[in-house]
C-alpha cells in the first residue's frame, strides 16, 4: 500500500490537509480557508516522519511526530463540530499564512469576546492585536481564530496570520441575525450617496415650524459657499412641509396633507425647492411620515375602508391601515411616486414607531389580522423599497425601542437610533448611550444615525459643540447639521469644516457592547498603505473637571515604544510617551489626539485639515533621498497646517510652498503653513540634510 505524505483530517464542512514533506497547511470551512506554512528548525534534515489517526469523543485527530536525533516536535490537527485545532509539542514552530477570500473589501477585523468600554473602530483594513475575527459583510459570516496574530499584508492586499502556539479555527454562520435577532442585509454602497455618507443640512433642528422655501434655500446657499468644498452633499426638508405643530397644533383644515405641500411655507412648490437644491451641487433629500394624515383628507374620505384608527397624536390623528392591498398597492405607490416627481433623491421615512403601535394596539381592526405586527411592518417596508428602487438612500427615522431600530434594518441603509437630542443630556441619552448599543451595526447593515448635530449657543458650550461633533465623526457616521447657519459662529462653522466629510470606518466588535462611563474613549486605527496610526478621543460627558489616564497597552493596543502625541482641539504637542499619558479635561470637553509611532526620521504628527489629522486629505507620504513628499487635497483659502517632528540629527533646509514657523515650546516641532488658491490636491517637498 502506497504511504500517505498528506495528515488530512474533517468533520462536517470544517476540514485540514497537511502536506509532511512540504510543510503546506490548508485549513478551512466550505469554501473559506488559509494556506499557511508551518515552519520549525525541525524539519531540516528531519530523520523520521510518522503520522497517526483516531477518532475520539467525535473528533478526528491526526497526530504528525517529526523527529530529528534525540528532539521531536509533534502537531497535532482536531477536527470536530467545534472547528479545527493545530496544537504543538515539542520543539517549536509557527504557522505563517494568509486567508483566501473574493473580495477583501467586505471582510472587517473585529474581535468577537470580549466586553469592552471604549469604542473600537477601523479605517482601512486596520488590524489590532486584541481582533480574533475575520467578518464577511457578504454573507454575515466570520471566521474566528484563537492562540495567532491576524495582519493585512497591503502588498499583496490580503489578510494574514502568524501563530506559534496552538491554534484554534472556527467559522461562525448568521453572526448578526443570530445576536440581534433579525433578518440579516449588507448595507449597499450603491445607494444614492455612493460610498460617501450624507453630509448636510437638515430644516428641523435648525428652525423647527418656521422652516420653509426661503430658509431652506438661504441655508442651502450658506452651505454651498462655506461647506461644499470640505464634503457637504445634501439638503434635508423636513417635516413641516405638511405639518404646523405638534399634537392639538397639527391638526389641519387647509387642505395640507401627504399629497399637498403648504404653499404658505413653499409658495413654488417642493419640486422648485429641489431643482435650486440640486443646482448648488446637492442631493435634495426630503421628510416622509406616509402612514397617517394630519386630517381627513379626500384620499380617505374616498377610501374610508383603509383607516385604521383615529387618534390624536404629536404626527397626525388619522392612521393607515398598512396592511390592506389598496393601501399598499395604491395609496403608497402614490405617496412615494411623487417624492420622485418633486425632485428627491433621498428619503427620511418617519413616523414608523407609532405606526407598529397603532398596529398593536388596533391589532383586531386590521385588514389582515393574520399578520403579526412584525411581518405587516417589514411588508410595508419592501413595498417601499420595490416602489423607491434598491439604490434610493432610504434613513429610518426610528425611535427609543430596539424594534423600530431593526426590524426592517436589512431594507434601510441608515436607521436613527434615538430620539431627539437639543439638550445635552438628550444628547448623551440619545446618541452616545444608544451608539453604544448599536454601533456594532454601523457600516455593516446600515449607517448608525444619530441624528443631527446641533452646536449652536443655544444649547452648548464651545466644548460641548466640539464633543458632540466630535464623537459623531470619528466613529464615521452621517454627518446632518442641525443649526440655522446664522446662528452660529466663526469658531462653530470651523468645527464643521473639521468634522467632514465623515469617513470609511467600520467597527471593530461584534457582540460587545460599549461600557456606559463618565469618560468616553474612542480609539480609531488608522491604515493607510503609507502609513498606520491611532487617533484617539477622550470625552469627559460630565460637567465636573476630570484627570485621565489612557494605557497604551489596555485601550489603545498599543507595543511597547514611544509614541508622539498632538492634541487636535488644542494645537499642541504633548511630546513623546511611553505606556500612558494623564490627561486633564474640562467639564464637557473632548481630548482629541494623534497617536503616531515615533521614527527616526523627519515625520508627520498632525494636520489640521480634518479631525483625523491625515488620514482624509493626504494620499501619499514618502520620505527619500532626505526629502519628505506629500500630496493633500486641500480646500481653496483653507488654511492648511501640517506639524512636524524633526529628530536632532535633522535639520530642515527647504521647506518649498510652505511657510515654516517654530512651535512655541519644542524645538524639533516645525508648523509649516499654506493656504491654497484652489480646491484641488497639491504636491509638497520639504528637504532635510543629516547633521552629523
Amino acid at each position: 500500500m502506497q504511504k500517505t505524505i498528506s495528515a488530512y483530517v474533517s468533520y462536517g464542512e470544517y476540514f485540514l490537509d497537511y502536506n509532511t514533506k512540504t510543510f503546506e497547511l490548508k485549513i478551512g470551512c466550505g469554501k473559506t480557508y488559509i494556506t499557511a506554512h508551518i515552519e520549525s528548525d525541525m524539519f531540516e534534515n528531519y530523520k523520521k516522519c510518522e503520522i497517526k489517526y483516531k477518532l475520539k469523543n467525535t473528533k478526528n485527530i491526526k497526530t504528525v511526530e517529526y523527529k530529528n536525533g534525540g528532539k521531536s516536535l509533534e502537531l497535532t490537527f482536531e477536527a470536530s463540530a467545534r472547528g479545527i485545532g493545530v496544537k504543538y509539542n515539542g520543539e517549536k514552530a509557527k504557522i505563517i499564512g494568509m486567508f483566501d477570500f473574493d473580495n477583501v473589501a467586505d471582510i472587517l477585523p473585529m474581535r468577537l469576546t470580549k466586553q469592552s468600554y471604549v469604542f473600537r473602530c477601523s479605517l482601512g483594513f486596520g488590524v489590532s492585536k486584541s481582533d480574533n475575527t475575520l467578518f464577511d459583510k457578504n454573507n454575515d459570516t466570520a471566521v474566528f481564530t484563537e492562540g495567532c496574530t491576524l495582519g493585512f499584508d497591503n502588498e499583496k492586499n490580503v489578510y494574514t496570520i502568524f501563530c506559534d502556539s496552538n491554534l484554534k479555527f472556527k467559522f461562525i454562520k448568521n453572526v448578526y441575525a443570530d445576536k440581534y435577532h433579525i433578518e440579516y442585509g449588507k448595507l449597499n454602497k450603491n445607494n444614492t450617496f455612493g460610498k460617501d455618507l450624507p453630509v448636510g443640512w437638515m430644516s428641523w433642528y435648525a428652525v423647527k415650524f418656521d422652516a420653509g422655501e426661503k430658509t431652506v434655500l438661504e441655508n442651502a446657499l450658506f452651505q454651498k459657499e462655506h461647506l461644499k468644498d470640505f464634503g457637504a452633499n445634501t439638503v434635508w426638508v423636513d417635516w413641516e412641509w405638511y405639518h404646523k405643530g405638534f399634537d392639538a397644533d397639527s391638526v389641519r383644515t387647509d387642505g395640507v396633507d401627504t399629497f399637498h405641500p403648504d404653499k404658505e411655507k413653499y409658495p413654488n412648490g417642493l419640486k422648485f425647492v429641489s431643482d435650486n437644491i440640486r443646482k448648488m451641487g446637492f442631493i435634495p433629500s426630503l421628510w416622509i411620515g406616509f402612514t397617517n394624515e394630519t386630517f381627513e383628507n379626500d384620499y380617505l374620505k374616498q377610501n374610508p375602508e383603509l383607516l385604521l384608527a383615529k387618534e390624536q397624536s404629536w404626527v397626525g390623528t388619522y392612521f393607515y391601515d398598512i396592511t390592506h392591498p389598496k393601501f399598499l398597492n395604491d395609496y403608497l405607490p402614490k405617496a412615494l411616486n411623487q417624492v420622485d416627481e418633486w425632485g428627491y433623491d433621498a428619503v427620511k421615512f418617519d413616523t414608523l414607531p407609532i405606526c407598529m403601535e397603532r398596529c398593536e394596539e388596533y391589532h383586531e381592526y386590521l385588514y389582515d389580522k393574520s399578520l403579526t405586527t412584525y411581518q405587516a411592518y417589514r411588508n410595508m417596508i419592501a413595498k417601499t423599497r420595490e416602489i423607491l428602487g434598491k439604490n434610493r438612500y432610504i434613513l429610518s427615522c426610528s425611535g427609543d425601542k430596539k424594534s423600530d431600530v431593526l426590524w426592517a434594518g436589512d431594507m434601510f441603509d441608515a436607521a436613527r437610533i434615538g430620539l431627539d437630542i437639543f439638550k445635552w443630556e438628550e444628547f448623551l441619552k440619545n446618541c452616545v448611550y444608544r451608539t453604544m448599543e448599536f454601533y456594532p451595526l454601523h457600516n455593516v447593515m446600515f449607517y448608525n444615525d444619530p441624528d443631527n448635530v446641533v452646536l449652536r449657543s443655544e444649547f452648548n458650550t464651545l466644548k460641548q459643540a466640539i464633543s458632540r461633533a466630535t464623537f459623531v465623526s470619528l466613529l464615521g457616521m452621517p454627518v446632518t447639521f442641525g443649526d440655522a447657519f446664522c446662528d452660529l459662529d466663526e469658531k462653530r462653522v470651523d468645527i464643521l469644516k473639521r468634522i467632514i466629510p465623515p469617513l470609511n470606518i467600520s467597527p471593530k466588535d461584534i457582540s460587545a457592547r460599549v461600557d456606559k462611563r463618565d469618560i468616553c474613549v474612542t480609539n480609531l486605527f488608522i491604515n493607510k498603505k503609507f502609513e498606520c496610526y491611532n487617533v484617539v478621543s477622550v470625552f469627559n460627558t460630565t460637567e465636573k473637571k476630570a484627570e485621565y489616564t489612557l494605557d497604551f497597552e489596555n485601550e489603545l493596543e498599543l507595543d511597547d515604544d514611544k509614541y508622539h502625541i498632538y492634541d487636535f482641539w488644542n494645537d499642541k504637542y504633548l511630546g513623546a510617551a511611553n505606556k500612558k499619558i494623564t490627561l486633564c479635561l474640562d467639564g464637557c470637553e473632548t481630548v482629541l489626539l494623534s497617536v503616531r509611532r515615533k521614527k527616526d526620521i523627519p515625520q508627520i504628527i498632525s494636520t489640521n485639515r480634518h479631525i483625523t489629522q491625515g488620514a482624509q486629505e493626504i494620499e501619499d507620504i514618502r520620505f527619500e533621498n532626505n526629502t519628505l513628499y506629500i500630496r493633500s487635497n486641500l480646500v481653496k483659502n483653507d488654511k492648511y497646517k501640517v506639524v512636524i517632528f524633526i529628530p536632532d540629527n535633522y535639520k530642515m533646509t527647504d521647506c518649498g510652498a510652505f511657510n515654516a514657523e517654530d512651535d512655541v515650546k519644542h524645538s524639533c516641532v516645525k508648523h509649516l503653513l499654506f493656504e491654497p488658491d484652489n480646491t484641488k490636491c497639491y504636491e509638497f517637498k520639504i528637504n532635510f540634510e543629516v547633521i552629523t
